[in-house]
């Protein structure tokens, strides 16, 4: 087996990826985007795991060493499908996500953010109650941040808008802002002035850096120089690819799962 997977509904997956990039500079990815259904927080259990299986199919055929379920809709919802149906390693964000703001918060109150499907289902809820029965979690779902995600209006000021406009709804006294939907550190810096112009000393918690850590205890990374990445998407490759080369400012190639 050779290489690491991942798997997000869009764009979102990247900041796993990079992070994954800074911790394991040898070592080879496949990237795979389901922007054919995007988005993921607005389907059904059953849609979504069906979704997942079929990504299962391909990574298989690719002969991963490891698959990084690099979004967090998808890991609440199919986790535990994509672990039986892999025979290598399946990670998920929330777990370590949810042990990262632990570790973080010194007064145990959260705010999460997240898709709906993420809040509804109560992982990251049920994982710290699990560490601390006495801590709050205040979860808030956010359908635009992740299409202004998707539509590069992350730094634009119709991203910050929509930051400020979900963050104003959240109760004042959390110490810890949970990222959970992978898109959301594209708008971290909306997110930290926000902080910054209330006063406010938070903690913001992005699951890829736990994600990464536990990764590197359950695979032997590549030590020699390979470094290569492969992009596949279910949509419109042109139109991912230039997500991408905006993003990244730099040409990339995309593929399609059947190609």
């Amino acid at each position: 087996m050779q290489g690491i997977g991942l798997y997000d509904s869009g764009l979102g997956g990247l900041t796993v990826l990079r992070e994954a990039k800074r911790c394991f500079p040898n070592e080879k990815f496949i990237y795979f985007a389901d922007e054919a259904h995007l988005p993921y927080g607005t389907k059904s259990l059953d849609q979504i795991r069906t979704y997942a299986q079929e990504a299962g199919r391909h990574f298989q055929k690719a002969g991963v060493k490891a698959l990084v379920v690099a979004c967090n809709t998808a890991t609440g919802a199919a986790l535990d499908l994509l672990q039986n149906q892999m025979p290598c390693p399946v990670l998920g964000v929330i777990e370590p996500g949810a042990k990262a703001a632990h570790q973080a918060s010194k007064n145990k109150k959260y705010a999460l953010l997240a898709t709906q499907s993420t809040i509804d289902r109560g992982l990251y809820q049920a994982y710290l109650k699990n560490l601390d029965p006495q801590g709050q979690v205040y979860g808030l779902a956010c359908p635009q941040l992740v299409l202004a995600v998707e539509d590069g209006l992350a730094d634009h000021y119709i991203g910050q808008k929509i930051v400020r406009e979900y963050l104003d709804q959240l109760p004042t006294d959390y110490d810890t802002l949970i990222l959970g939907c992978t898109h959301f550190p594209l708008a971290r810096k909306a997110m930290e002035d926000y902080f910054k112009e209330k006063n406010r000393q938070v903690q913001i918690i992005d699951p890829a850096i736990q994600t990464c850590r536990d990764l590197a205890d359950l695979v032997k990374m590549e030590e020699e120089k390979i470094g290569k990445i492969t992009y596949y998407t279910s949509g419109d490759k042109r139109l991912f690819r230039e997500k991408l080369e905006r993003l990244f400012g730099e040409k990339v190639h995309v593929a399609g799962w059947d190609s």
